[in-house]
């Protein structure tokens, strides 16, 4: 039996060669391509999003009446407003920064609506969001303004 030249096996070897790497080079590319979708994903989050945040201003300096350490005496003040057709209330003021999407009010029964907030001692301008549209507090004093809206006071002693 005649044999074949050796350029053929070696022909035949490189094809199965090359057709290995080909093989196995597609998965390899798509483990590429997700390690890197991975690593953007990673990379473009806002670092601050994955660290603890600090209080970057204390709305009052320590009182006469502060603690030993320096820092005020704290008090818990309730806030609430009776609003029993509302899908959402939301509180505002001074002590927020007049951002009422970081203070949601929990819903109570007989159609109140109430939160807790520790606050330094002082007075607070502050509005609810009832629904959307800016409601005073019909249980406190007027006299603070936001946005050319009539705000509640609240004195924290």
């Amino acid at each position: 039996m005649p044999r074949e030249p050796v350029w053929r096996s070696k022909a035949a070897f490189w094809a199965l060669v090359a057709a290995f790497v080909a093989l196995a080079g597609v998965p390899s590319v798509v483990l590429v391509q997700s390690i890197q979708r991975y690593v953007s994903f990673f990379t473009g989050v806002d670092s601050a999003a994955l660290k603890s945040t600090t209080t970057r201003s204390v709305p009052h300096r320590a009182p006469r009446g502060a603690d030993d350490d320096g820092l005020p005496a704290m008090r818990f003040v309730e806030f609430k407003l009776r609003a029993p057709n509302a899908k959402q209330v939301l509180l505002a003021g001074d002590f927020n920064q007049w951002r009422p999407e970081t203070l949601p009010l929990e819903k109570a029964s007989g159609g109140f609506w109430h939160t807790l907030l520790p606050l330094p001692p002082g007075r607070y301008s502050y509005l609810f969001q009832v629904d959307g549209a800016w409601t005073p507090d019909p249980e406190a004093t007027q006299g603070g303004s936001f946005e050319g809206k009539d705000a509640s006071l609240k004195e924290v002693p």
